[in-house]
């Protein structure tokens, strides 16, 4: 039997974006894969960690505005992030958040999922509509 098909997803105002990750594997509550040249490391569904030409580091917390971390070839950029919702299972990771850089702040969702649950849709999915909803650490 073939493996499923894995995804990084990305959706903000300038719509969705489906990219076929490489490599990807768990080690407890870690998730790593490689997507567009660039290595993520997913922390429990806290903390995102993403190493390439463009880097940064996001902690998603939905009980406080946390600082973000972005490097650019031209330097580091100062960032906030203030967390909408986010679920962590073993059939993925997802995180809503606003992300708030140079004064402006831009709704956006991150999600790592299979390809049974963005399959046919233009968006990301919510709880209950394709990921996984019953076990979530929801809010992690």
């Amino acid at each position: 039997m073939r493996e499923e098909e894995w995804f990084l997803v990305t959706e903000d105002e300038s719509g969705v974006r489906r990219v076929p990750v490489c490599g990807h594997g768990r080690e407890g509550e870690v998730l790593r894969f490689t997507a567009e040249g660039a290595t993520y490391t997913v922390y429990g569904g806290a903390r995102v960690v993403c190493e390439g030409e463009l880097s940064y580091e996001l902690t998603f917390d939905v009980r406080r505005v946390t600082s973000a971390r972005i490097v650019t070839p031209y330097g580091e950029l100062p960032a906030t992030v203030r967390t909408h919702s986010t679920f962590f299972t073993e059939n993925g990771f997802c995180a809503e958040y606003t992300l708030c850089l140079a004064g402006q702040p831009s709704r956006r969702k991150i999600a790592f999922l299979p390809a049974s649950c963005v399959r046919g849709t233009d968006k990301i999915p919510a709880a209950g509509r394709g990921a996984p909803a019953a076990d979530d650490k929801e809010g992690v």
